[in-house]
């Protein structure tokens, strides 16, 4: 039999009742000799748990068993607190394995326990220097820490050690984006695209890097294909949200900022909006979110979106205005990014001046 001793203090709590968090008591024993048994019979093994006031102990009995793949299989499965735990126990007998340190420190990294995650993946580093994927997780982490020169510092190594690594480009051209270097940033997430190009997430992050440069086209196409590639997930939702503010932002407007076709149909909307209860009201700005969410072509004049509660067919800027116009009713200065603001205070203003 295999035997692991943890040190009481890396056990994470948060994996027991509440009532059973506090070391020196039986329940906290009974709740942690049940937690290992249960991720033993999920992984088809058998082991043994000793609690003493110092150590957990740990043992597989199970021939052929391995530890480090069945706490693999839980953080596939998303039970990162689990398969970190059962990381964690491994650890403590090898601590130098960079299978066990890459995989627990992501596993921390991505649970957001940064103050676990950044020493894991430091000492991989340590351990095994030419760990690319290690170098980028270390960076992902301190970039969430707020670290980004030391974060920029890691995923540069990365990168350059493995240009043919598309997380390191990504995540590099994620954080030359915060840092304002906007065509660095381009580049390498152009080069982790050619590498990973159903990466929706890269997509997303090379139109903002092209929004920055003026690049109209390439910020639009790459945001229609993070959105066709998580049509259902939250980078297609801020693609969408992202398409429908550069749709707004590139209409023509005049010398006061504002779209003459879309502060008419602001108009329009607003009206209808407040001659409904506030509950209604906000019942049509939902059904036209939900005509939206899939994108609206605010320059073309056809009337083919279909709102519920309402007969006819309106165009895309007229569903784009009832939005507007809703959420700014229920939660005034909302954001929308719709970039409909000039229009609905000028819509506000004369709607104001006519009841004068």
């Amino acid at each position: 039999m295999e035997q692991f001793s943890l040190p009481l203090a890396s056990f994470d709590l948060t994996l027991l009742p509440a009532a059973a968090r506090d070391p020196g008591t039986e329940e906290f024993r009974t709740a942690v000799t049940e937690f290992f048994q249960r991720q033993f019979r999920e992984l088809g093994a058998n082991g043994a748990v000793t609690v003493t006031p110092e150590h957990i102990s740990v043992g597989w009995i199970t021939p052929g068993f391995n530890p480090v793949e069945a706490a693999i299989v839980k953080l596939q499965r998303g039970q990162l607190r689990d398969g970190a735990q059962l990381l964690e126990v491994v650890r403590s007998r090898r601590p130098d394995d960079p299978d066990v340190l890459y995989n627990l420190g992501v596993a921390w990294s991505e649970l957001g326990d940064l103050a676990r995650a950044v020493p894991v993946l430091r000492h991989l580093r340590d351990v095994d220097p030419d760990h690319a994927r290690g170098r980028v997780a270390l960076g992902v982490a301190l970039g969430r820490l707020g670290d980004t020169a030391g974060a920029e510092h890691e995923l540069r190594l990365a990168a350059d050690h493995d240009p043919d690594e598309p997380w390191a480009h990504k995540n590099l051209g994620g954080i030359l984006l915060r840092q304002g270097k906007w065509t660095e940033a381009r580049a390498h997430l152009e080069a982790a695209l050619a590498l990973a190009p159903q990466d929706a997430q890269a997509w997303l992050l090379l139109g903002e890097a092209a929004s920055h440069s003026g690049d109209v086209d390439t910020t639009k196409s790459a945001w229609q294909r993070a959105r066709q590639l998580d049509m259902e997930g939250p980078i297609g939702e801020r693609a969408e949200r992202l398409l429908n503010r550069l749709a707004g932002e590139s209409l023509p407007r005049n010398a006061d900022g504002v779209n003459p076709e879309a502060l008419a149909a602001m108009i329009a909307a607003l009206k209808h909006l407040r001659a409904l209860s506030p509950e209604a009201a906000k019942q049509l700005t939902l059904q036209a979110a939900l005509v939206g969410q899939h994108g609206l072509k605010l320059q073309k004049n056809e009337r083919r979106y279909q709102v519920e509660s309402i007969t006819d067919p309106l165009t895309g800027l007229e569903v784009a205005c009832l939005i507007h116009a809703g959420v700014q009713l229920a939660s005034p200065g909302a954001e929308t990014g719709l970039s409909l603001a000039e229009e609905f205070a000028e819509a506000v203003r004369q709607i104001s001046h006519d009841r004068l």
